[in-house]
């Protein structure tokens, strides 16, 4: 039996599914607690709970993982050094990159090319070879990006060749990684991609030496944020193209359990829900490119809608007795109640007790989750990780001991040190959200506490939280439908209208007025703690609700069963030489080349798109695929410009009608 292991690296779980190849039947799937500082130990912990498994039938490893988009968001990468080539230096100081870009040195190098692909001013080597000399030893990578490189590449690579005759740091090249045009955006892509190199090889490595202690020797693949499967090869080289993975991951997987081609995909996690739209089994791209922590870049990625609402959102009572639930996320009170048995003694005692917060909450508690590491601190901060080294401790006792310091603990949490725990919709409805062991006693005190705080039942706490989620993502899929659409967000109308949305979903106490609003397509619900939640979703959008067998380990289901596509896209050119010449430029990756026939330059494009993407296949070590082609013609008065695509692709897995496990 041939089969493929897809995992998924979660915020917080690690998904293993193990696949029959031919029928796609899931023939086992496990969860781990996902391990941030080191995702390989989760990794680990998930394929072994697959149990038995024979690696010699195993063809292929797949993973989506978090990490590019965790460390993009959180600021974290390689130290890398910038050459720009023949940009405008006013430019990139007036669009305020040349201050935010995450770089160790930036050089600004004459050269560069024009619209047509023609040299603007001639390369300057000895500047370039003076920047290099001078950072070599204080980065780990290179960036290089050249104004127009997408259209001519040459001052690029002439660039990247003196780097590695200086250094045997790695270089990634602009024209490497999109053809699109936009300078600016492939700047902020080039050097993402160069802080991302470290990472994802140690994350490699260190899943290479897993699957290898395990005797699996199978190829490994990654997904991409569009869904597609590169090989690791690729992923190393282009680490920035596996940013939103996971979400596009779930999509692929929700198409595929379901057996709906059409929908709206609805991933619910511990830490955020990702809403996607399929059509024709592919979930919507963003033309314009991924944003991620605030970088506009130029990778073709799935057009998501995320939000901080999922199992493990911090609930709070705030100062007007109203229930707040998220955005941020919390060590659920089950989970540290397994870790330390001592809390739930506490919290029954404040169970009993009325409770004025003070801006406190009563179940919230903080934990140590890594080490200082050489980070100075404050008196009160060293006062509390003290306090925090023998066992967690809830904010009233750290109150205590710090006093009205106790905000300065928000800096810990901010540099990951501490994390907080309290209750979480988790915790609320723990009976019925499939949670893997934990304290249910610390769960219902928790939960009992809020009750009391807010003068209602637990029972009452419960649907008051499941109301509460429906709403909030029934509201966001509304607005991603609506602002899709209209290109403006339902969020900046005028209260009035907010109310009248509320209305519709039955969220509201208008006396005089009632309504509803129907969703045409259908919702497939993916993630551990969808059974509980978005059926209520579902009723409030008056649509259905599909929750396939396996959507709690959907993400790694959308990992094993992604195809590998590589698309790659050529520009053909009108170029008028002198005044009655009229040649064709067609920008191939490795530069230049010049035609005196339309025809004959669009079928040299053709060609060369066919050639470059089937050569990836074959270094993925797919030798089935199919590889196909198209061309965009843009009118420009009497002449027209080309663009040439080539797309080779495969499925690798058939859909199941019966995905069940054996």
């Amino acid at each position: 039996m041939k089969t493929v292991i897809g995992i998924d690296t979660g915020g917080t779980y690690t998904d293993a599914v193990l696949l029959d190849k031919v029928s796609g039947i899931v023939r086992r799937k496990a969860k781990a607690i996902t391990t941030p500082d080191d995702l390989s130990m989760g990794i680990a912990q998930a394929i072994k709970g697959l149990g038995e498994v024979n690696y010699k039938q195993v063809q292929m490893v797949s993973i989506s993982t978090t990490l590019a988009t965790n460390a993009i968001v959180e600021g974290q990468g390689g130290r890398v050094a910038l050459l720009l080539i023949g940009y405008d230096q006013e430019l990139m100081e007036e669009q305020g990159l040349a201050k935010r870009l995450p770089v160790v040195a930036m050089y600004y190098i004459g050269g560069g090319h024009d619209v047509k692909g023609e040299e603007a001013a001639p390369l300057d080597t000895d500047s370039a070879i003076r920047a290099i000399r001078e950072i070599r030893d204080q980065v780990d990578a290179f960036a290089v990006s050249g104004y127009f490189s997408v259209l001519n590449p040459d001052h690029e690579i002439r660039i990247r060749n003196l780097i590695q005759e200086q250094t045997s740091a790695p270089v990634v090249c602009g024209h490497e990684l999109t053809s699109k045009l936009n300078a600016l955006k492939r700047v902020s892509t080039v050097v993402l991609n160069a802080r991302l190199l470290p990472l994802i090889s140690h994350l490699l490595d260190s899943v290479k030496k897993v699957l290898n202690e395990i005797g699996c020797h199978s190829r490994l693949m990654v997904v991409k944020g569009d869904g597609s499967l590169i090989s690791e090869g690729m992923a190393r080289q282009c680490p920035v193209d596996t940013i939103l993975s996971g979400p596009a991951a779930s999509a692929i997987g929700a198409e595929f359990l379901a057996n709906v081609s059409d929908a709206i995909v609805v991933d619910m996690g511990g830490t955020t829900t990702d809403i996607a739209i399929l059509e024709k089994g592919l979930p919507w791209n963003n033309p314009a490119g991924a944003v991620v922590g605030g970088w506009q870049t130029c990778v073709q990625a799935a057009d998501l809608r995320t939000i901080g609402i999922g199992g493990d959102s911090h609930i709070q009572v705030d100062e007007g007795k109203a229930l707040r639930i998220g955005p941020r996320r919390a060590i659920p009170l089950f989970r540290l109640g397994a870790q330390c048995p001592e809390i739930v003694q506490e919290l029954g005692n404040r169970a009993i007790t009325d409770w004025t917060s003070e801006g406190i909450q009563p179940t919230d508690y903080l934990a140590i989750v890594n080490s200082v590491n050489g980070i100075s601190l404050s008196q009160t901060e060293s006062k509390l990780i003290n306090a925090l080294r023998q066992s967690p401790k809830s904010l009233i006792r750290l109150r205590q001991i710090v006093g009205d310091n106790l905000h300065q603990a928000e800096r810990l949490e901010m540099l990951g040190i501490v994390r907080r725990a309290g209750l979480t919709p988790s915790d609320v409805l723990f009976s019925v959200t499939n949670q893997i062991g934990g304290n249910e006693e610390a769960a219902h005190i928790g939960t009992k506490i809020i009750a009391r705080q807010l003068r209602i039942s637990v029972d009452e706490v419960s649907r008051l939280v499941l109301q509460k989620v429906s709403i909030m993502i029934a509201k966001e899929i509304l607005d991603k439908l609506v602002s899709d659409m209209t290109f403006h967000s339902l969020f900046s109308a005028p209260l009035a209208w907010e109310k009248l949305l509320e209305c519709l979903l039955g969220d509201s106490d208008f006396p005089d007025l009632s309504g509803y609003i129907k969703v045409r397509k259908p919702i497939i619900a993916i993630g551990a703690p969808v059974a509980c939640f978005i059926p209520h979703v579902a009723d409030r959008l008056h649509t259905q609700c599909i929750i396939p067998a396996h959507a709690e380990v959907g993400n790694a289901v959308g990992a094993a069963v992604a195809s590998i596509t590589h698309t790659v896209e050529i520009l053909v050119q009108p170029h008028l030489v002198g005044s009655d010449t009229l040649t064709y430029l067609v920008h191939l990756p490795q530069g230049r080349e010049v035609f005196t026939n339309q025809e004959e330059a669009v079928r040299r494009a053709e060609t060369v798109a066919k050639e470059i993407v089937s050569q990836r296949f074959y270094a993925s070590g797919e030798k089935s695929f199919s590889v196909s082609a198209d061309k965009q013609y843009v009118n420009m008065g009497a002449l027209s410009e080309v663009t040439v695509r080539a797309c080779a692709t495969n499925r690798l897995l058939k859909r199941s009608r019966l995905n069940t496990t054996d």
